[in-house]
C-alpha cells in the first residue's frame, strides 16, 4: 500500500491553531480570526458579534487571551506610533504595538516607556495596559497604568470613549473584560546611563536584610531574585542572588557586562520552562511574609525567582503539579498575600478570586459590558 501523502493545512488553519493559546499554554477553541486595521472595524463586530477575545501578542500567562468558542480581535496590524511629543515627553500610539518596537522608535528622542516585563520583546502596549504589568523596574516605576495618561476605548455597547485618569482603572487591569484598548497616551522618561550589582547569600534572611538595606536608595530602579536552584541553572553559584540595577554607573557591571547580566535575569523563565517548570505564578506577598513563603516552596521543592523588591515572586511548578499549585495559594492567602502581583487573573486564577473582589469586578463589567460579548469567561 502506497503511503498516506501528508497534506499542510492551510494559513488559516495555521492560524486557528496558534490562536487557540497564548503563552499560558491554556488550550480553547477558536471559531475566527479577525484582523482589525481600523477603529471602525473593531466597532462594527462588537455591534454584530456576540462572543469577542481581544488579542495583543499573546504573551500572557494567565489565559486572558485564550478563546471559549470565540472570534479572535488580533490587534497586531494597529501598531503604529501616532505622535510622539518629546518636550512633553509624551507619545500617542496605537494598542498593537509591541514594547521593544516602541522602545526601539524612541531612542532618537531619548526617551523610553520604563515599564520592563520580561515580555518585552514580544508584549504589546494594549496587553500591558489590558493587565496592568510591572516587570523589573517596578520598585522604582511602578505599574503600566502609573504611566498611561488616557487610553481609547471601545466598549460592549461598540461605542468609542476617551478615557482619562478618573475612570481608567475601569479598563487598566479589567484584561479585557471592559473594552477592547485601541490607543494609549503614554508618559515616557529620559532613557538612563545604567548599571547592575550581583550580591549573593546562603541565607534568606541576608537576601531580606539587602532588599531592606538597598531599596531607599534613589537611583535603585531593579531589585530581581533568583533562588539556588535558579541561580545554578542560570549559570551562577549555588546561592540565593539580587541582581540591583542603579541608573548611574554606581553598580560594578557596566556595558557589555551589565548587557549579559540582564540577559541572564530574562533566561529566567526559559530556563525553568526547559526544566518541566512550564507554569509560571505570580503571588504578591508583604515584605515581611516572604522567608515564610519561601521556606515552603523549598520544601516542595518548587523553584522561583521574581521582583523581590516590590513583594512579587514567579514559583514556577510542573503541568502535573496543579495540587501543589492550588496549596500555595491557600498558603498566600494565609500569609495575608494576593493571588496575582502581575499576570492577571485569566482563566487559570479565577477559582482563587475573592467573592468581594469577585462582586465588584461584575459591577464594572455590567458597567460597560452588559451583553457579556467582550472576552467571556475570564476573570469571573
Amino acid at each position: 500500500m502506497a503511503d498516506k501523502i501528508k497534506i499542510n493545512p492551510k494559513p488559516e488553519e495555521i492560524d486557528k491553531i496558534v490562536y487557540n493559546s497564548d503563552a499560558s499554554t491554556i488550550k480553547g477553541e477558536v471559531s475566527k480570526v479577525i484582523f482589525p486595521k481600523t477603529i471602525g472595524e473593531i466597532e462594527s463586530l462588537i455591534r454584530t458579534e456576540t462572543n469577542m477575545v481581544p488579542r495583543g501578542a499573546g504573551s500572557g500567562l494567565a489565559g486572558g487571551a485564550v478563546p471559549q468558542n470565540s472570534i479572535v480581535i488580533d490587534l497586531s496590524k494597529m501598531n503604529k506610533i501616532l505622535e510622539v511629543d518629546k518636550t512633553k515627553k509624551i507619545a500617542y500610539v496605537e494598542t498593537g504595538i509591541i514594547l521593544d518596537e516602541l522602545q526601539e522608535a524612541l531612542k532618537k528622542y531619548d526617551l523610553e516607556f520604563p515599564v520592563n516585563p520580561s515580555s518585552h520583546g514580544f508584549c504589546s502596549i494594549g496587553g500591558m495596559i489590558a493587565t496592568n504589568a510591572v516587570g523589573s523596574r517596578a520598585v522604582k516605576y511602578g505599574r503600566t497604568c502609573d504611566w498611561v495618561q488616557s487610553i481609547e476605548v471601545i466598549d460592549g455597547h461598540g461605542n468609542l470613549k476617551k478615557i482619562g485618569k478618573l475612570d481608567m482603572m475601569d479598563f487598566c487591569g479589567m484584561e479585557g473584560i471592559t473594552g477592547i484598548i485601541v490607543r494609549a497616551t503614554l508618559n515616557l522618561s529620559p532613557i538612563k546611563k545604567r548599571s547592575a550589582d550581583l550580591v549573593k547569600a546562603d541565607d534568606i534572611r541576608d537576601i531580606m536584610e539587602a532588599v531592606k538595606r538597598i531599596k531607599p536608595d534613589s537611583e535603585v530602579s531593579m531589585i530581581e531574585f533568583f533562588d539556588k536552584t535558579t541561580s545554578i541553572l542560570l549559570g551562577l553559584e549555588e546561592k540565593y542572588h539580587l541582581l540591583i540595577e542603579y541608573e548611574s554607573y554606581k553598580g560594578n557591571l557596566h556595558d557589555k557586562e551589565y548587557n549579559k547580566i540582564m540577559k541572564t535575569r530574562d533566561n529566567a523563565y526559559p530556563v525553568l520552562a526547559d526544566k518541566g517548570y512550564t507554569i509560571i505564578e505570580d503571588p504578591k506577598m508583604l515584605t515581611a511574609k516572604i522567608p515564610e513563603l519561601v521556606k515552603w516552596l523549598e520544601e516542595k521543592r518548587i523553584p522561583f525567582f521574581g521582583h523581590i523588591g516590590v513583594g512579587i515572586i514567579h514559583p514556577c511548578f510542573k503541568p502535573e503539579q496543579q495540587e501543589l499549585i492550588d496549596e500555595m495559594f491557600w498558603v498566600v492567602k494565609k500569609l495575608q498575600g494576593q493571588i496575582t502581583g502581575e499576570h492577571g487573573i485569566g482563566l487559570s486564577k479565577k477559582k482563587y478570586l475573592e467573592p468581594n473582589d469577585k462582586k465588584i469586578i461584575e459591577i464594572v463589567k455590567k458597567r460597560h459590558d452588559p451583553a457579556n460579548k467582550l472576552n467571556k469567561g475570564k476573570i469571573l
